[in-house]
């Protein structure tokens, strides 16, 4: 189920934009990528809800600077830490 919400958007931007259907494409998009970025859905569900394959999310979110893994610099260092004390135990 969906529903139409209604919009003014001033000239200027849909000049930029080139046409109704393009504004409302890129305000959806703006909308879907906002509720991503702020972690209140997930990427397969943007996926879904933006009608593209989950594989093609992470070139798609690159686009617009938001991260397809969303690390913190502590879970990095604790991961490579990790990754340095099996590599040390393969090689012995």
């Amino acid at each position: 189920m969906s529903k139409s919400i209604y919009i003014e958007i001033p000239d200027e931007l849909l000049e930029l934009l080139g046409s109704e259907e393009e504004a409302a494409k890129e305000a959806k998009q703006s909308l879907v990528l906002d509720l991503v970025r702020r972690g209140k859905i997930s990427k397969a569900k943007a996926a879904d809800l933006l009608g593209m394959d989950l594989w093609e999310m992470p070139a798609f979110l690159s686009e617009y600077k938001i991260p397809w893994f969303n690390y913190s610099k502590k879970q990095m260092e604790q991961d490579m830490a990790t990754l340095r004390r099996l590599d040390g135990k393969e090689s012995t």
